[in-house]
């Protein structure tokens, strides 16, 4: 199968360059591995890493993020935004050309104009696309709700009054809206493609990215090649520096790893449970034989893993339930060891979450400001029996759903829990079943994680807005405390990083006295890179930027 690859991308660059390609073209290509393969190449529906990883290299939006989670530029080369914070015009780069594609006819490829964005954003509201990012501009646009409804034709809040200009127009304030723009829902696709291959063009991607489709045979390779006409330059010249890139589709981790160390991938992303003892020590620290060969990447990366506990006394479930006693939650929180889980269980692969929801890497984050829960076991049993279950007596068990995939650290948390006198009982089912159940409140206490779809705390933050109790949000545990609503509404009003990041800090901090979640670590980025592979970078939301990549 390798063999048979590799001859495929020879012949592919052969056809693409008009020639043989000479040793240093085949030496720039970067060779990868999505393990759970990918669904799409349609940013209208790239709901998971793969489909983000995949789009970020063959198309763009309006900005980007850098490697500290700022914007940058990207198709717009500068922007605007009004006193009041509701009208955002963008001015676009110009010369930017969609890759060479027969959909544009005898010429192959055209410039991009503005109005390809309102294109492309009108295509993931309207609800024959049936994509999977509305939500980034559902109740913030002006005029989707009239579009839906037929009374208007298009959305008042998307103009393109020149070529070269674009605006959006919003209900209300949302100063992290940029960060939206910057996700792959909102990356610019030519309506002449689209209309050509219909439901194909999942399979057929033309965009403005650095990276071009070549070809795809699901489920065993897919190549991109250099986009030629690419707009940005490095530092090294113009952009990207690979002639292609190769990605492969094994499911099996270990096998992945094993062609990793035979030099036929160039990166692995995370260390698997099959393979991670092999190359880390129990502590965490990377072991001699591997240190010393290959080149490894560690940084935060914007997802916490929690528990999450039902605290609305409305919701039959929780009536009458121990959990409702804010001490008891309490109590649970200073139970765990979350240091000893991070060393010992996860082998140094993550962060104690000893302060809030919000994980570490998110702009803002301050664990001096925010008071979370350190391991306490006296504190812990102080509150149980402030809460009449001294000791644990009295407390009935107490069910935890999961999913077998974390039942190690399931059994970590209910080991401690035993050590104060409490009963947890965990009780495994599938994904889409513990989702629908706690989106109904019909569970006290679940497994739970949330990976951030924009660096902004208040994507943390607005699961615990009362305002967004299911369906209208991800509030599953129903928590509503009116000083916490206040200033989460108060802050969407503010443009000032600082005065916005001081309010996340003190709804945060009201959020954890009242423990409706127990957060038990943030998680960290890992990889492992061949030693030739140079300026491969990321950020916390773990992004692939390829485009900056060369081997030596």
């Amino acid at each position: 199968m390798y063999k048979r690859i590799v001859y495929l991308l020879t012949i592919l660059l052969l056809t693409s360059c008009g020639q043989g390609p000479s040793a240093e073209k085949m030496a720039a290509v970067f060779t990868m591995n999505l393990p759970k393969g990918c669904s799409t190449l349609d940013p209208a529906y790239a709901r998971d890493q793969a489909i983000i990883w995949m789009t970020s290299q063959l198309f763009n939006g309006l900005v980007d993020l850098d490697e500290e989670l700022k914007i940058k530029p990207a198709l717009a080369r500068s922007w605007d935004i009004s006193e009041d914070g509701l009208t955002y015009t963008f001015h676009l780069r110009q010369g930017v050309q969609f890759h060479p594609d027969d959909c544009f006819g005898e010429n192959q490829t055209r410039l991009l104009t503005s109005a390809d964005v309102k294109y492309s954003f009108t295509r993931i509201l309207d609800p024959l696309t049936a994509s999977s990012g509305p939500w980034i501009f559902n109740k913030k646009v002006a005029g989707i709700d009239e579009y839906r409804e037929g009374s208007s034709p298009e959305i008042s809040g998307f103009q393109a009054p020149d070529d070269s200009t674009f605006q959006i127009q919003l209900i209300s304030p949302f100063p992290p809206f940029l960060s939206l723009l910057a996700m792959p829902y909102a990356y610019v696709v030519p309506k002449e493609a689209v209309e050509k291959y219909g439901k194909d063009f999942r399979s057929h991607p033309v965009g403005t990215g650095p990276f071009r489709f070549k070809s795809w045979d699901e489920g065993s390779s897919l190549i991109l090649l250099k986009n030629e006409h690419y707009f940005e330059s490095g530092a090294r010249g113009k952009l990207p520096y690979l002639e292609a890139v190769q990605v492969k589709f094994i499911e099996s981790e270990l096998s992945a790893f094993i062609e990793f160390t035979q030099g036929r991938l160039d990166f692995i992303n995370g260390l698997d449970a099959s393979f991670k003892d092999e190359v880390m020590e129990a502590g965490g620290e990377i072991k001699p034989d591997y240190r010393d060969k290959y080149q490894f990447a560690a940084f935060p990366q914007l997802n916490t893993e929690f528990i999450a506990i039902l605290v609305d006394p409305e919701m039959e479930a929780a009536q009458g339930h121990p959990l409702l006693d804010k001490r008891v939650r309490q109590a649970l929180n200073y139970a765990i060891d979350r240091e000893k889980l991070v060393k010992y269980l996860l082998n140094g692969n993550g962060y104690p979450a000893n302060a809030g929801l919000v994980p570490m890497g998110m702009p803002g984050f301050n664990p001096e400001m925010v008071k979370g829960y350190a391991f306490d076991p006296d504190k812990a049993a102080q509150l149980l029996a402030e809460a009449g279950y001294p000791g644990g007596k009295g407390l009935p068990a107490l069910s935890l759903k999961s999913n077998p995939k974390y039942q190690a650290v399931m059994e970590f948390v209910q080991k401690s829990m035993e050590s104060i006198g409490v009963t947890l009982e965990i009780d495994n089912m599938q994904g889409a079943t513990l989702r629908e159940l706690s989106s109904k409140g019909q569970i006290n206490l679940w497994r739970a994680s949330w990976i951030a779809d924009y660096p902004d705390a208040e994507n943390y933050l607005s699961l615990c807005y009362s305002g967004y109790f299911p369906p209208d949000g991800a509030n599953r545990m129903r928590y509503k405390n009116a000083r916490f609503d206040s200033l989460y509404e108060a802050t969407l009003t503010l443009t000032q990083d600082s005065a916005r990041l001081a309010n996340y800090n003190q709804m945060e901090d009201i959020m954890m006295a009242d423990a409706p979640v127990i957060p038990l670590y943030y998680d960290k980025i890992f990889r492992v890179i061949q030693p030739n592979v140079q300026g491969m970078k990321t950020n916390a939301m773990n992004l692939l930027y390829l485009k900056e990549v060369w081997k030596e």
